[in-house]
């Protein structure tokens, strides 16, 4: 059974092919393979930041393979928790207005 809502005079393009698709994605996973790799080497070679002394506290953490990219996806999902609470804090609309706001 073809979908209604692909066109029948349209001609099948590239990524219409499921076999296409996969191989985008598993381009993906090899690209990020290749850039946790290149983070390993980077980070046993040399210091991501020489302006920081060897003594500074913060470099053995900062150090850690792929530390930047979670502590980004950690940011982005305190950010969003944070929005919820600024949403709605106990039961109490604090940035959420009702729908028919504008129309009162």
């Amino acid at each position: 059974m073809s979908n209604p809502k692909q066109n029948l005079d349209e001609p099948k393009r590239w990524l219409d092919e499921p076999q296409n698709v996969r191989k985008i994605i598993r381009g993906f996973y090899w690209l990020c393979g290749l850039v946790v790799v290149a983070d390993l080497v980077f980070t046993v070679g040399w210091h991501k930041h020489a302006a920081f002394a060897e003594e500074f506290s913060l470099r053995s953490l900062e150090t850690l393979p792929a530390f930047y990219g979670i502590y980004g996806f950690l940011a982005c999902v305190a950010l969003v928790y944070v929005s919820k609470l600024m949403r709605d804090w106990k039961g109490k609309k604090t940035l959420m207005r009702d729908e028919d706001y504008w129309d009162k």
